[in-house]
């Protein structure tokens, strides 16, 4: 038997009291004169030894009543079996999974309100003495502390959805570490029962790194929403890369349905800029619809645009913001050396789009490289290791290349900086003359190039060109008959283009043909410096600005009331705002917000994840059969489906004694009066 509070044990001292009293009779006598006994008719000789019993019977019964009153204030109990842990003071650590899923509709309500007023049960029913280990999603510094209960009843209403989503096995293994930590460095603690209240999704309840456990008790109570369905906006793209002024473009939306039954007519509302577009989709039972929306910008600048589905489950993930620009020219830096061509100039200057700067290689200079879009390396031979520098910080920096070599490279120059750019390096010179047999037209380089696909068009002659070791992770464009490459693309985030032959006649004769002038056009319409359309919240991330950093302006984001100063990584051609997993859980919600300076640098669009969009549960034996396959033994699983109010959920806890000797305290004292009033002298 244990006490929680064995301090007031000390009282049992002052069983010493009534001892002594009785051990030592302080009663004065006095002497009474009668004038005469006639009057006293008889008197019943009581005997020494009766009266000895009766005094010893109520000291008997006073030391008991005290006994077990003090007894049952220090309340006594039994701890709970086969836990393995002596001593110590219980801990209860509750989980309450804060998710945007535990949003949906139950019986009573939210699933998260459900939970809450079911943690409310459990921590009311415990021990006085239980020290409360209170989470949610966020395991932060201030979750890290164990309470009493009062403290965590209170902590109970501060609980709010978050866009943060936790692997139970995670969570389980944080609350678990921290206890062990607590009781070897700061105070003993016994009995530990963990209880995990959550909708146990299937992405997020994992137990693949839990560790087995035979002491320990673990309560999963699974709350379930009312009705298994959701409708919600997966991802949003565009079906080009290149957007202009008074183009056409065309934005695809997918819907997903999540629910076992169709839905009919769902609103799809669309705002980008002052654009407005409805449309009604018919999505079916478990499954996902892609539509189209088609629209164009009259102006240039930046554009930010938000979806909105109309949903009566979830909504969370009913809004879609999305941002991009719209340049209104991109510079093309033309560098020439040794063979340039004067084609490529001809070609930029048909479109005023195009804003051109020529350079020779040896005045080429950084600010050069710093203000262009598209740098076309037009009949180069050498590639000094400086220039080359720049190049390669130029891709990293969001800039598209294109190389077109010279009549005599050099191979160790040219595949040293092609090697950095995650394009092919180049071999010997070949100088059989071959035709152009293939282009590749599923690659997105010549979407809407062509009215349709010829496999016979008249392809133009090579006479010389230099032969590839190997094409690795980049992307053909056109083909030789001979299979080899004459145009490749890097592939990855970095954009670059290499032309395997020379642009002057005597490599051949493919300047003259309307596939060369396309094929360049195409280049510099890609080359438009591209910030992603939207980033995920809870992701890190990184966002380009396409500006140079003014350090003496501080970059703000801006939303309604949100005012954030984010981290900056500037690497001398434009800036990075760095997009912090946890700041933005923290500091962030949903939406488009401006970047700004002492001016409007764009827009960067903010979205939740859509992991949880997809409502798939585990089952309650699935549950049972996971934890147990990790060698956890203790383990009681409870499933709310009719409301937290009419679910009664028992845990293993102590036996408490400290009702029945407050009752026993009660007898002793009644005893004691019955033999005082009819135990008579």
């Amino acid at each position: 038997m244990k006490f929680v509070y064995p301090a007031f044990l000390w009282a049992l001292f002052a069983l010493a009291i009534p001892v002594i009293i009785h051990l030592f009779n302080f009663r004065k006598y006095k002497t009474l004169y009668f004038s005469s006994l006639k009057f006293i008719q008889h008197v019943d000789q009581q005997t020494r030894s009766t009266q000895k019993l009766k005094h010893l019977l109520v000291l008997i019964a006073r030391l008991l009543a005290l006994a077990t009153l003090i007894i049952g204030f220090a309340q006594p109990y039994l701890p709970v079996k086969n836990n393995g842990t002596e001593g110590g003071k219980p801990v209860m650590a509750i989980y309450i999974d804060n998710s945007f899923s535990m949003t949906a509709k139950g019986t009573e309500g939210e699933l998260l309100s459900e939970a809450r007023e079911m943690a409310r049960k459990l921590i009311k029913k415990a021990p006085v003495d239980t020290r409360i280990l209170l989470n949610t999603n966020k395991m932060d510094g201030v979750e890290q502390r164990l309470l009493t209960k009062v403290a965590a009843l209170q902590e109970l209403d501060k609980i709010t959805p978050t866009a943060i989503v936790r692997k139970l096995d995670d969570v389980i293994n944080w609350q678990k570490a921290f206890i062990e930590n607590e009781h070897a460095s700061i105070q003993r603690l016994g009995t530990r029962q963990f209880i995990f209240l959550s909708d146990f999704q299937q992405q997020s309840a994992q137990f693949k790194s839990l560790k087995k456990d035979e002491k320990n008790y673990y309560y999963p109570i699974a709350v379930r929403p009312q009705k298994i369905a959701n409708c919600f906006i997966d991802s949003v793209w565009f079906e080009s890369p290149i957007r202009k002024i008074n183009e056409n473009n065309t934005l695809f939306v997918r819907v997903g349905n999540s629910g076992t039954e169709a839905i009919q007519n769902v609103e799809l509302h669309c705002v980008i800029d002052r654009s407005k577009r409805d449309v009604f989709l018919d999505i079916p039972a478990n499954g996902s619809v892609t539509t189209s929306i088609n629209y164009s910008d009259v102006t240039s600048g930046f554009k930010k645009g938000k979806i909105t589905l109309n949903d009566a489950q979830l909504f969370w993930d009913d809004d879609f913001y999305f941002s991009y620009a719209i340049n209104p020219t991109t510079n093309v830096l033309i560098v020439n050396g040794e063979n340039a061509s004067p084609t490529v100039e001809r070609v930029y200057k048909v479109e005023p789009f195009y804003n051109i700067q020529q350079l020779e290689q040896s005045a080429c200079t950084l600010d050069a490289i710093k203000n262009a879009d598209l740098i076309v390396l037009n009949g180069l031979n050498e590639l000094p290791s400086g220039f080359s520098e720049n190049l390669i910080n130029f891709s990293k920096a969001g800039g598209t290349l294109a190389f077109f070599p010279g009549e005599k490279i050099k191979l160790t120059d040219w595949n040293a900086c092609l090697q950095k750019l995650n394009l092919p390096t180049l071999n010997s010179l070949n100088s059989g003359g071959t035709k152009i047999k293939q282009l590749f037209y599923e690659d997105p380089f010549f979407k809407g190039m062509f009215e349709k696909e010829k496999a016979e068009l008249n392809f133009p002659a090579v006479s010389n060109y230099y032969q590839v070791n190997s094409t690795g992770s980049s992307l053909k464009l056109i083909q030789l008959q001979n299979s080899s490459p004459l145009f490749l693309r890097s592939s990855g985030i970095q954009q670059s283009f290499l032309f395997t032959s020379c642009l002057t006649p005597s490599f051949g004769t493919f300047t003259n043909n309307a596939l060369y002038p396309s094929m360049l056009l195409r280049i510099a319409e890609m080359s438009q410096r591209k910030a992603p359309n939207n980033l995920t919240i809870g992701k890190d991330a990184s966002f380009p600005v396409f500006s140079t950093y003014n350090s003496s302006a501080p970059i703000h984001l801006l939303k309604d009331k949100i005012d954030l100063i984010p981290t900056i990584k500037d690497n001398g051609f434009n800036f990075d705002v760095s997009i912090n997993r946890f700041q933005a859980l923290e500091l962030l919600d949903a939406g488009n917000y401006v970047i700004k300076n002492d001016k409007n640098l764009g827009y960067l669009s903010l979205n939740y994840d859509r992991s949880e969009s997809k409502t798939l549960y585990l089952t309650e034996s699935e549950i049972k059969t996971n934890i147990e396959n990790q060698g956890i033994t203790n383990c009681k699983i409870s499933e709310i489906t009719n409301g937290q109010s009419s679910t009664k959920i028992d845990l293993e806890k102590p036996v408490e004694y400290w009702k029945l000797f407050i009752v026993l305290a009660l007898l002793f004292l009644i005893a004691e009066l019955l033999l005082l009033k009819l135990w008579k002298n």
